[in-house]
């Protein structure tokens, strides 16, 4: 039988060490929750200087606002590492599914840019749910 959260790494476009750990619904927030987790003794690139292969130091539990999953807001929790980087010491691991530390996903962030191309940043906000503060960080890095 295949994985039951494989769809869901496919469409996340996970590779090792990554995984979906489990996947819940929060009723009370109407929020689909997916849990990521990476195996032991994977390895990162370090988000400092690009260098791959640097093995994790710690972690950090951490959440990034994806797109929505029918009529529910989705949320990509899990532990993010760090790693010990030879350059740069210990330094965040780049995720695949994001960039930096802004809790929103690549995916989420594009789809953020191509609305506002069609409509004001306010409806956009409150269309997704989010602070247009927020949303005008993402336009203004992808308009640099």
């Amino acid at each position: 039988m295949e994985d039951q959260y494989e769809i869901f790494e496919h469409a996340l476009n996970l590779e090792w060490p990554w995984y979906v750990d489990r996947v819940g619904i929060d009723d009370e927030s109407r929020a689909l929750l997916v849990h990521l987790n990476f195996e032991k003794g994977g390895t990162f690139t370090c988000s400092g200087c690009g260098t791959v292969g640097c093995k994790a130091y710690d972690t950090r539990s951490k959440q990034w606002r994806h797109l929505d999953f029918f009529h529910y807001r989705t949320f990509l929790r899990g532990m993010s590492p760090r790693v010990v980087c030879p350059s740069c010491g210990i330094r965040q691991a780049v995720v695949p599914w994001a960039r930096g530390r802004q809790g929103l996903t690549r995916a989420f962030e594009g789809m953020v840019v191509s609305l506002v191309q069609e409509m004001p940043i306010r409806a956009v906000s409150r269309f997704l749910g989010e602070h247009d503060t927020r949303l005008g960080r993402v336009v203004s890095y992808y308009r640099e």
